[in-house]
């Protein structure tokens, strides 16, 4: 099964569709907006090439490589986190079992 066809859960299904709906401007303006990170840190994560080679063209392309790839990946991040807060916090807090 394609994770497309992967049933999701309501919660997130329903923090989806408040977030369309709160969706303003164009990706651009969203995503590759000017950032408040300074440097990079000094954190290395690793993802696929393919995902590494789009999101590398979009910085180039729609952002017009006005900001680096780090930042805008930290935009994304933020937005998922801003989305999906109160899935997050439902799953955590309910995986998350005090032992006393």
């Amino acid at each position: 099964m394609k994770q497309e066809e992967l049933p999701q859960s309501k919660s997130v299904q329903r923090e989806r569709n408040r977030t369309k709906k709160n969706f303003d401007g164009s990706y651009g303006e969203h995503f590759l907006k000017t950032h408040s990170m300074t440097k990079r840190g000094d954190k290395s994560i690793y993802i696929r090439q393919e995902y590494h080679e789009r999101l590398s063209r979009i910085v180039q392309v729609i952002g017009k490589a006005a900001i680096p790839l780090y930042a805008y990946l930290d935009n994304i991040l933020e937005h998922h986190f801003e989305m999906f807060e109160k899935a997050i916090t439902d799953d955590f807090n309910e995986k998350f079992k005090p032992i006393f």
